[in-house]
């Protein structure tokens, strides 16, 4: 290989060189002597040998200059235009409410549609679901939630749900911190002074749907006092029994509850079947009296008229009616009797024969 061919170039002092004896070894001027820092590339050979291999020279005079790129002036307007639409036009859900909101402080509540405000961050907007029915649940998975003491000084385990929704966006927001720990708190509280009121036998028996009344009108009044802007739907109690150390003696007693409730019910009816009995034989009995009664009166008042009928006859003719109430009267008397007639005229020397003997046989009869 020729010393012009070096893959260093022509070497110092050839005549070949340019005339000024500088070769192009990478050990620089020497003569062949390694210098002592290596050369450092300047950020304009690193550019120019990007564009070298990216082939983006310069466009006309080959210069190695970047080629000019200009915005257009109409963009200047269309992506302000594009921010205050993507930030000021919002649509709220059937379901939803939602608080604008000026620099942090409230504006207003805006309900389901199409709705404007200012661009952020001058206004923004906090939604929420307001017609979804939310669950708070007590005494499921913490056992000093569930048991409780009821009035007569017994523990009964209790876990309930209660269900409500938002029916004040603004209050919901910011009147309270943590509405959900709210609920769930002042429902418990609410809870175990009812129960604290009450005996164990109704509470395990058949007080739920009582307490459960109870306990959602208080906790309604409660949180309506911290403006909480909740509305409770229902409490639901899904469990209220004696604690599990002591459930089978608590089942004892309610086995027996419930055999005295049958034999009461039991005497209770049979209760009912004889007073039925007795005033069906009562009213028999009244029926009767009354009926005897009546046929009495009108037995009397019949004779009464009779009487009276008889005394208007015997006013007009006194002889006659005489004479015929005497006769009436004999013949009652001596209708049904055995009658022996004497003839006055037969003469007095004559001695009657009475057969007093067929007299007595008939008599005997």
């Amino acid at each position: 290989m020729s010393d012009n061919n070096s893959p260093w170039g022509p070497k110092p002092g050839d005549g070949n060189a340019g005339g000024k004896g500088k070769g192009n070894s990478p050990w620089g001027n020497g003569g062949g002597q390694r210098p002592n820092k290596p050369q450092r590339p300047s950020r304009d050979n690193v550019i120019e040998g990007f564009k070298a291999r990216t082939g983006r020279g310069g466009s006309s005079g080959g210069n190695g200059q970047l080629p000019d790129f200009k915005i257009p002036a109409w963009m200047f307007v269309l992506i302000p235009i594009i921010f205050l639409l993507l930030t000021s036009v919002f649509t709220i859900q059937g379901n939803q409410e939602a608080v604008v909101l000026r620099f942090g402080d409230y504006q207003r509540t805006v309900g389901p549609g199409l709705h404007f405000k200012l661009p952020d961050p001058i206004e923004r907007k906090i939604v929420e679901n307001v017609t979804d029915q939310r669950e708070t649940i007590v005494g499921v998975r913490n056992n000093q939630e569930s048991l409780m003491l009821t009035g007569d000084e017994n523990i009964v385990d209790i876990n309930f749900t209660v269900l409500w929704v938002i029916n004040d966006l603004e209050a919901y927001l910011f009147k309270v911190e943590k509405n959900e720990d709210l609920v769930k708190s002042a429902a418990e509280s609410v809870v175990r002074e009812i129960i604290g009121k009450n005996e164990l036998d109704p509470i395990i028996t058949t007080g739920r749907q009582q307490f459960g009344g109870e306990v959602r009108d208080q906790l309604q009044a409660l949180l309506d006092e911290y403006e909480a802007g909740v509305l409770i739907n229902d409490v639901q109690f899904q469990k209220t029994d004696p604690p599990a150390e002591v459930e089978d003696d608590f089942l004892d007693v309610v086995n027996a509850q419930q055999e005295a409730e049958r034999a009461i019910n039991e005497a209770r009816a049979y209760r009912n079947t004889q007073v039925l009995e007795a005033e069906g034989t009562a009213a028999k009995l009244i029926q009767e009296a009354e009926a005897y009664r009546d046929s009495v009166v009108a037995d009397a008042e019949g004779e009464a008229q009779r009487f009276k009928l008889i005394y208007e006859e015997y006013r007009q003719a006194p002889q006659v009616t005489r004479q015929r109430m005497y006769l009436e009267t004999l013949e009652k008397v001596y209708g049904d009797a055995e009658k022996i007639v004497l003839d006055g005229d037969a003469g007095s020397g004559v001695v009657p024969y009475l057969p007093l003997d067929q007299l007595n046989k008939k008599g005997g009869q």
